[in-house]
Order: C-alpha cells, then structure tokens, then sequence
C-alpha cells in the first residue's frame, strides 16, 4: 500500500512550495516572532520602570 504525504501537490513537486521553502518560512516566522517578542517585553520593562520612576518621585 502506497502512502501519500497530504502535504504534497497532487501533480507532482514542482506545483507549490518546495520542502526548503517551508522551511525557510518556518524559520523566518521564528526570527520575526522572536523580535517581536523580545520589544514587546522591552517596552513593558521600560514602562514599568518608568511607573516606578514616577511613583518614587510623587512618594519621595
């Protein structure tokens, strides 16, 4: 019995994304994700501080 990669195109490899294309793309998807990530937790570090920063002077 003969199985089929779902994933695949039906007429053959060359219709679609090659398996290195995925990958390229997952990998991609991973460095902007990451980026993102790593500012969106700056600048809630930086807001934070700032918050201190103003509540430290108003107590003090």
């Amino acid at each position: 019995m003969k199985t089929t990669n779902q994933w695949q195109p039906i007429y053959g490899d060359d219709i679609g994304p090659t398996t290195s294309d995925r990958i390229r793309s997952g990998v991609g998807l991973g460095v902007v994700l990451s980026i993102l990530g790593v500012g969106l937790a700056a600048s809630l570090a930086l807001s934070v501080a700032v918050l201190f920063g103003l509540f430290g002077a108003v107590a003090g």
